[in-house]
């Protein structure tokens, strides 16, 4: 009767926060990037100094070679960007195929289109940019399904609420510990269609059997290989996904062939062609990862057999 009760009060709760996202997702562009973004942006910033030791303890570490000033500007700079993410998921509940495209910029020179078609293909990103954003590939691959992994929140509320904004046509949102499963389960297809995997590679990974150590930003670091073993079992292309900024809310998808699905590799090198994308991606423009998350919670310890698995070639 209990879980009952929470079941129904936990429901209220997210149907509420959706309504009031909705809401907030139907005022005027202007007023919502133009007036809201900038004061959340100045209380992080000024007000409550959110992270502002995690950020700026990460950024010298990453990189030395800069000095103060210029790495104050990435911080001041990331304040905004996170800002811009706020106002960007919240809107995500008035958002419908129109309004998305609007927001979505595909560049395929890479031969994206081409390489999917008839087959299932690995999608690597990261947390990077408006990573929400990457959903929007539904809109052109309409002969794809995309299934994408996701690591539960730990409140239920809000976990059940990002469900919720994530609800897209042709879009599959799968707990990362049942992902496997998923895609072994419908890897010939959902409803007819192929699918596009959709694996967000960068976060904090655990010492575990499925992730591997590679030099990152002046740093060894984990990485979660799990795509590099999906591609590998059953013959999947791979491709980097770089979300570029264009405008507020804005972005253009690019993508970077990584792997073909046949070539003979090296273990992790996979892996480590995505790390390389994503680092000179970040060096490029910092001010748009994810600073103000730990990411080098776990150091390695070079005596232990797991250490070994390391080294790549850098």
């Amino acid at each position: 009767m209990k879980s009952k009760i929470r079941e129904i009060y936990e429901n209220c709760v997210v149907a509420l926060l959706w309504c009031l996202c909705y809401l907030f997702g139907i005022l005027p562009r202007c007023v919502r990037y133009g007036v809201f973004a900038p004061f959340v942006s100045f209380v992080l910033r000024r007000v409550v100094r959110y992270r502002y030791d995690v950020i700026m303890r990460q950024l010298r570490e990453s990189f030395p070679q800069r000095s103060e000033s210029e790495l104050q500007d990435i911080c001041n700079k990331y304040y905004d960007h996170l800002a811009e993410m706020i106002v960007g998921t919240l809107s995500l509940a008035a958002m419908n195929d129109k309004k998305r495209a609007k927001s979505t910029e595909f560049n395929l020179t890479s031969g994206f289109d081409r390489v999917i078609e008839g087959r299932n293909v690995v999608v690597l990103t990261s947390h990077y940019g408006f990573w929400e954003i990457a959903l929007n590939l539904y809109l052109y691959t309409p002969n794809h399904h995309l299934v994408v992994a996701y690591r539960p929140l730990t409140s239920r509320i809000m976990d059940k609420l990002y469900a919720r904004l994530r609800s897209y046509d042709r879009v599959d949102v799968v707990a990362s510990k049942l992902f496997m499963r998923h895609y072994v389960a419908n890897r010939h297809g959902i409803d007819g269609r192929n699918l596009v995997v959709g694996l967000i590679s960068d976060q904090n990974c655990p010492i575990t059997k499925g992730c591997c150590w590679h030099r990152f930003l002046n740093h060894d670091s984990l990485f979660f290989d799990g795509g590099e073993q999906l591609a590998l079992k059953f013959g999947l292309p791979v491709f980097y996904l770089e979300l570029e900024r264009l405008g507020a809310g804005r972005y253009r998808h690019n993508y970077t062939q990584i792997f073909d699905g046949s070539e003979e590799v090296k273990p992790h090198e996979i892996t480590e062609r995505y790390v390389r994308c994503l680092e000179r991606t970040i060096e490029r423009q910092p001010e748009y990862w994810m600073w103000s998350h730990k990411r080098w919670k776990v150091v390695p310890d070079k005596e232990s057999q797991f250490y070994d698995n390391y080294k790549t070639e850098v």
